[in-house]
C-alpha cells in the first residue's frame, strides 16, 4: 500500500454526478483532482475566469504558430510557467510535447509529483487549435 504525504485533496466532480448514498455533487481526490486541476488551467484563455482574469495557461496564441521545434519548445515553456504558478501542488518533472501537424494539434505528455504523494503521474493532453 503506498504511503500518502500532506493533505488530501478533494475537488468538487465537474462532471457534476451525485453521489450515490447521499446524493450531493461527488467529489474526487487526490492525482485526479490535480490532473484536472492542470487540465483546467492548461486549456484557460486570458480573461476567460471572470473574477480571476489573470489565471491563463498562455497557449491560445501559440496553437497558431507554425508547426516546429521553436513552438514545441515555446509550448513546453507556458505550460511549465502556467503550472508553477498556478498548482502549487504539482512538481513538473518532464514535460514532452510532439506536433501532429496532419492533425493540427499537439500531443502533450506532463509528468509531475503530487506534493501528498511520491509517485509519479503521467498526464497526457491533447491541445488543438479552436
Amino acid at each position: 500500500m503506498p504511503t500518502t504525504y500532506g493533505k488530501d485533496y478533494r475537488d468538487f466532480d465537474l462532471d457534476f454526478g451525485a453521489h450515490p448514498a447521499h446524493g450531493d455533487i461527488d467529489t474526487i481526490k487526490k492525482t485526479t483532482a490535480i490532473s484536472r486541476s492542470i487540465k483546467n488551467i492548461i486549456r484557460t484563455n486570458r480573461f476567460e475566469r471572470l473574477f480571476q482574469p489573470t489565471i491563463e495557461g498562455g497557449l491560445n496564441a501559440l496553437l497558431f504558430e507554425n508547426f516546429g521545434a521553436l513552438t514545441s519548445s515555446r509550448i513546453q515553456s507556458a505550460i511549465t510557467h502556467a503550472i508553477n504558478r498556478f498548482e502549487p501542488r504539482a512538481d513538473v518533472k518532464d514535460i514532452t510535447v510532439k506536433a501532429e501537424p496532419d492533425e493540427n494539434g499537439y500531443y502533450v505528455s506532463i509528468i509531475y509529483v503530487p506534493d501528498n504523494d511520491i509517485k509519479e503521474t503521467n498526464l497526457e493532453v491533447y491541445l488543438e487549435r479552436t
